[in-house]
């Protein structure tokens, strides 16, 4: 998850699932649009996907900075199965599984997609690109 409108380096990739092209904010966004193109549980997906500020509501700030609920938000990935269900992805390092700051935003994410019609929410464990 990362603030909306953050600058960063765009990647564009073409999707057959979504027929269109896509904009992915790192290699490792990139690299998991690879993977979801050639699953079959995938219909289809979308990337950035926002969260809406008038939800926030619905959040639990329990352990939660209150910062968080003044910004805007998008998760990486919104899936849409096969099967009709719906999913988030939040795609995250190990080092950043060790930072309270990231832990937080997982979180909110997580409370936040729980409060809608997302039928499950996980997290993707990625390495981490040195160049």
């Amino acid at each position: 998850m990362e603030k909306a409108g953050q600058k960063t380096r765009d990647i564009r990739f073409f999707s057959q699932k979504n027929g269109q092209m896509l904009c992915l904010h790192s290699r490792s966004a990139r690299d998991y649009a690879k993977y979801l193109e050639e699953q079959a549980w995938v219909e289809r997906y979308e990337t950035g996907q926002p969260l809406d500020q008038d939800l926030y509501t619905h959040v639990s700030s329990v352990r939660i900075r209150g910062a968080y609920f003044q910004v805007s938000w998008v998760s990486d990935f919104l899936i849409y199965f096969a099967d009709g269900r719906k999913g988030i992805r939040e795609l995250v390092t190990a080092d950043g599984l060790r930072r309270k700051n990231v832990i937080e935003k997982l979180e909110f994410s997580r409370r936040y997609w729980a409060a809608t019609d997302i039928d499950e929410w996980k997290i993707v464990l990625i390495q981490e690109v040195t160049p």
